[in-house]
């Protein structure tokens, strides 16, 4: 074996210049409009023909102003709030492409954000860096928009784009002959804000809208270096996300679901249970439509790919605890064994929450312990929440939002073979569903006498391609 030295008396080792080039900051104007409203579309188009100039996603944000425009039935401003992932609620659909070739295309955006905010993001970062960026709380919801203030501004980092998630972390050349556009589709007030009465009329308008960028541009020696080493071609692996629904009918015990998704390499299937009447029945004003998720009796499920069963044996809830879909769920998130990991799945024993919970007359103590038979403040255990504030119709948007009744069950199957760490760079380790019958099958209690609208998230691998020695334009393989 030969003998080494250890790091700290390597001295050959030394920071070495990087080629030439500089980095500037871009704000990038909406092409189509300057204000929107909900339910209308925010686009824009990277820049093309930009030689040696790429675009950092990495350092990339959406910065608007949000102005509430909630009403009472008198015509009276009223507060409103957001669902647990801040202003990313009013954004319901993200899309990118380019000279009319869908890149990708992300339905139910918001939803998804939700669910991705509570597994990845720790408690710290909502009650801090969260709540000034995007609009985040330590709590059960997201930041409460008075009538006194009723104007944010709001910096909402890039997440959930092929742009933004990119493996290995690669700048985006903006030489093509074609620019990439982004596109951002509102939420329908009535689902992205929260008021405090059925009478109230949500409302909200964005204005000052930006994309802001990290723009690096490479001297003609450095881009030429480049081109070399590629050919003139440029390939960059990349996630997506692409989202199919079904409906589990009110006290059904089963539900299979064609899921449609065609892909290479499908890494996993993310699984959100949301009670229909906050998502369009009655509660949609009051409740919390896209972050408050409920367990809806799940016993088991897994996935059929052309028949074949994934994982080899269901996924088993076994008990309320649901220790094990947590368990898959981490597992697929690449985060089982990391115990430094943030999670807000389990938030309910915020001090917020177990203020709630004595003033509905539960001990703190009885509700921590798992044999009491009384573990109302746990929201991954929640079967049937009713997605709005705890109390009375009407309460005080502080005092909203205890595990009593708004839940996070998630669920997820793992798809990744295992030559991967997941976190591979030129690894395609995903099953292939290309020409073939993707289906959902779970198993219920029947116990929840309510509709519940069951959202799937698909997470797969997409390979985009800039042939500058061809057409001089981007294409993408799924």
């Amino acid at each position: 074996m030969a003998e080494v030295f250890s790091e700290s008396l390597d001295f050959s080792k030394v920071k070495q210049r990087a080629v030439q080039s500089r980095s500037y900051r871009v704000k990038l104007p909406p092409s189509n409009a300057t204000s929107f409203l909900p339910s209308q579309t925010v686009e824009f188009t990277l820049p093309a023909n930009q030689a040696g100039t790429y675009f950092n996603s990495n350092q990339c944000y959406l910065k608007f102003k949000f102005t509430n425009t909630s009403v009472t039935d008198a015509g009276a401003a009223v507060q409103c709030d957001f669902d647990r992932a801040g202003s990313y609620g009013i954004i319901r659909r993200m899309q990118v492409s380019t000279a009319g070739a869908m890149i990708s295309d992300l339905d139910r955006f918001n939803v998804l954000a939700n669910a991705m905010i509570d597994t990845d993001a720790s408690q710290s970062w909502k009650e801090s860096t969260g709540h000034t960026l995007v609009g985040t709380t330590g709590l059960m919801r997201g930041a409460a928009i008075d009538t006194g203030s009723p104007s944010r501004i709001y910096c909402l980092p890039l997440i959930l784009s092929p742009l933004s998630q990119t493996s290995p972390h690669r700048l985006i050349p903006l030489f093509s002959l074609s620019g990439l556009q982004i596109r951002f589709t509102l939420e329908e007030a009535a689902i992205a804000l929260r008021v405090p009465a059925l009478t109230n009329v949500p409302g909200y308008s964005i204005s000052e809208v930006e994309l802001v960028y990290q723009a690096t541009e490479l001297s003609p020696g450095a881009q030429g270096m480049i081109d070399q080493m590629t050919g003139g071609r440029y390939d960059i692996l990349a996630t997506s996300y692409m989202h199919s629904s079904a409906t589990l009918q009110a006290q059904n015990s089963g539900l299979t679901a064609n899921l449609g998704f065609s892909v290479s390499s499908l890494e996993r299937v993310i699984i959100c249970h949301r009670k229909n009447d906050t998502v369009t029945g009655t509660n949609q004003r009051t409740g919390y439509s896209l972050g408050s998720r409920c367990g809806a009796g799940l016993q088991q499920y897994s996935l059929l790919i052309n028949s074949e069963q994934f994982p080899s044996r269901p996924i088993v809830r076994g008990d309320l605890v649901g220790a094990e879909p947590l368990a898959e769920m981490l597992l697929a998130s690449h985060s089982l064994v990391d115990f430094n990991a943030g999670s807000g799945l389990n938030n309910g024993f915020t001090a917020g929450g177990i203020t709630n919970a004595t003033a509905l007359g539960f001990s703190r103590s009885a509700n921590l312990k798992p044999n009491s038979g009384t573990i109302l403040l746990d929201p991954f255990q929640t079967d049937n929440p009713s997605g709005t504030s705890a109390g009375a119709a009407g309460a005080a948007l502080a005092d909203v939002a205890d595990s009593s009744s708004v839940g996070t069950f998630l669920c997820a199957v793992e798809l990744e073979s295992g030559v991967s760490d997941g976190k591979s760079s030129h690894i395609y380790s995903g099953v292939s569903t290309l020409a073939s019958t993707v289906q959902y099958v779970g198993t219920y209690s029947g116990a929840v006498n309510a509709d519940i609208t069951v959202d799937f998230f698909a997470n797969y691998t997409i390979l985009m391609s800039l042939a500058m020695n061809g057409t001089g334009t981007w294409s993408v393989s799924v």
